[in-house]
């Protein structure tokens, strides 16, 4: 498992972008508990990062789905072997983790919308 993080640097991209994207989830509600968005400057700061965001999530998610079709498929071209006849386990869970990662995505999209309303 260390070995494919090690040979797959995009999956912990990945991982980093849903971590970064999971903190500013719970600090953003954390604020908006504590005293709402009274301020027009805290509003514009809470949407611009929902937008970098939505950015960071659906790249990490694309970056991650490539490398998962890579995985499954190969690429003869390159001599690219398939991967997840080895590791069929760790494939799963990844496709599992992109659903969602995905649904995540849609979500601080849908937020952002109603922000921009």
């Amino acid at each position: 498992m260390t070995r494919l993080k090690q040979n797959f640097p995009c999956i912990r991209y990945y991982m980093v972008a849903n971590v970064i994207a999971c903190a500013y989830a719970t600090l953003s509600f954390i604020i908006a508990l504590a005293n709402g968005y009274k301020s027009k400057l805290l509003v514009k700061l809470i949407t611009l990062l929902y937008a970098t965001m939505v950015d960071l999530l659906f790249s990490g998610n694309g970056v991650a789905l490539a490398i998962g079709v890579l995985a499954k498929h190969g690429n003869s071209h390159v001599l690219w072997n398939k991967v997840c006849n080895v590791f069929d386990k760790f494939c799963n869970q990844v496709a599992a983790s992109c659903l969602i990662s995905l649904l995540g995505s849609l979500v601080f999209l849908l937020h952002l919308s109603f922000f921009l309303l």
